[in-house]
């Protein structure tokens, strides 16, 4: 699927001439006092939209002194593509990106006196874009699942992780293998019955992926082929609110994993938990965070100087377990900690107002800072808007955003040094899209889309930057039809046309 560039009227030329461009000789009055035949007036000529390949042009209709219908050829870079056409509208297709091309309108009536007008216009950069919808299960049977986050393959193919279902219900780890065409090249199934279905979390490794769902983790090779997996008995109480939340590998092998558990504490409802494995994913230790009564973590990253960085939220009202049991009082706010690689806090900071947030991504930028995001909840309805904060390395707000956008929750950096999100609108309605914001270097929103389709949800929880500039997304596409779930592959072009 391609995307046009519009613009409303332009190149209104009035350039003309009035002559027969075959050189007909001009009808003089003659002495039987014969009224000359005069060429059609001057007409506008608008240039619609403009693409790498084609473009589409229109005209206003000629009005010819002697009341003929004219009809009307068009000359591109001085040669005749079309004559005798009758329409005003037309596309020329077959052309050559970024390429400056001139051309004319010629209006000529039935004695073949004609007007000319001139139009130019310059092609677009080439960009791929397009939908593309997969199948969870490749017998093209029950499909149903939901895709949480895609990774370049390195080798110019994708790797696309999530859930899949044969039945509905009942949900395993998912991972296929997507050409740069949205081709299904392989699909695996790792058959661990286990959580909600957006629960999960992955990470690149140096070897694979690691996927982390419910209460267990799983090391895969770069083929998807299973390595081993494990149980993590800490996670594994089979109640809400306790589940592995996210992983991350770094560059010695080592791993991190983050999730939320009970707490034998009466005054803790959830505490979060911090946990390094080795390579093969034996625990080495773990430490708990209940600094409050509600303290959850949401995404780790390791920074550039090699530390860990926590993304969740925590309760920052004050209240006691009491007071929260009784509704008296209750404040979610986003909750940052710089840790070292052995667990020990170096700082951490909360951001928030007096509603409800929640994280759900967060970025190293290349000056250093951090970049996060999520959603916030309003204490006293049901309106959600999404949040983004950047802070400098050492946890001081530099800037933050409430916006329209119901969720924000996968964030980029762009070679401009801006920033792209991956968000959300109308999520609890039948009828949920995906959008895109672009953020330039100063923060300033540049420009914004969505994309969704009638009587069908589409999420999305990760994006790509693309060698061209544009996008890639893997979104999961759900209808009201059991057993109807797909994955949609898509690609946009730098300004988010989808």
């Amino acid at each position: 699927m391609r995307t046009y560039i519009y613009f409303i009227i332009i190149l209104p030329f009035f350039l003309s001439c009035n002559s027969n461009l075959e050189d007909t000789p001009t009808n003089d009055i003659d002495k039987n006092n014969e009224v000359e035949n005069l060429a059609p007036e001057v007409f506008k000529v608008y240039i619609d939209s403009i693409a790498s390949d084609k473009v589409s042009i229109r005209w206003d209709e000629a009005k010819d002194p002697e009341g003929f219908k004219p009809k009307y050829h068009i000359s591109l870079q001085d040669s005749l593509i079309l004559t005798d056409f009758i329409n005003n509208s037309y596309t020329i297709e077959d052309l050559k990106e970024l390429t400056l091309y001139k051309g004319q309108v010629i209006a000529e009536d039935n004695l073949g006196k004609q007007t000319a007008v001139e139009f130019e216009f310059t092609t677009t950069k080439y960009y791929l874009n397009f939908l593309k919808y997969l199948n969870f299960n490749l017998d093209h049977g029950c499909s149903d699942g939901f895709i949480n986050s895609i990774f370049e393959a390195g080798d110019g193919n994708y790797f696309v992780l999530g859930k899949a279902s044969e039945n509905g219900y009942s949900y395993f780890n998912y991972a296929t293998k997507i050409d740069p065409l949205g081709n299904s090249i392989w699909v695996k199934y790792y058959p661990y019955d286990n959580g909600y279905i957006s629960d999960f979390g992955a990470a690149r490794t140096k070897t694979g992926f690691l996927i982390v769902s419910d209460y267990y983790v799983l090391k895969l090779d770069q083929n998807g082929n299973e390595i081993w997996a494990k149980v993590i008995d800490k996670f594994n109480k089979q109640q809400g609110g306790v589940e592995i939340m996210d992983i991350v590998e770094d560059l010695n092998g080592d791993i991190y994993l983050i999730g939320d558990t009970d707490s034998e504490n009466e005054n803790v409802i959830q505490q979060g938990v911090l946990m390094k494995l080795n390579e093969d994913g034996n625990i080495l230790w773990k430490k708990e965070f209940k600094e409050s009564l509600r303290n959850n973590f949401r995404k780790i990253i390791i920074t550039p100087d090699q530390k860990l960085l926590i993304l969740g939220a925590q309760d920052t009202s004050g209240c006691t377990r009491q007071e929260y049991n009784y509704g008296n009082c209750s404040q979610i706010d986003f909750w940052l900690l710089k840790l070292t690689k052995g667990g020990d806090i170096l700082w951490e900071k909360t951001y928030g107002d007096q509603h409800y947030d929640f994280p759900e991504s967060i970025i190293t930028l290349s000056n250093g800072n951090y970049v996060f995001g999520g959603f916030r909840s309003h204490k006293f309805n049901s309106d959600y808007k999404a949040r983004i904060f950047e802070v400098n390395p050492l946890g001081e707000e530099i800037w933050n955003l409430t916006h329209t956008n119901g969720h924000f929750y996968s964030i980029k950096e762009t070679s401009d040094k801006g920033l792209i999100v991956l968000g959300g609108v109308d999520n609890f309605a039948y009828a949920t899209r995906i959008s895109l914001t672009k953020f330039n270097h100063s923060r300033i929103e540049e420009w914004n889309s969505s994309y969704g389709e009638d009587f069908t949800n589409i999420y999305a929880r990760d994006i790509i930057l693309d060698s061209d500039e544009g996008f890639r997304i893997a979104a999961s596409s759900w209808t009201f039809k059991a057993c109807d779930g797909k994955i949609l592959f898509i690609k946009t072009d730098p300004l988010g046309n989808f």
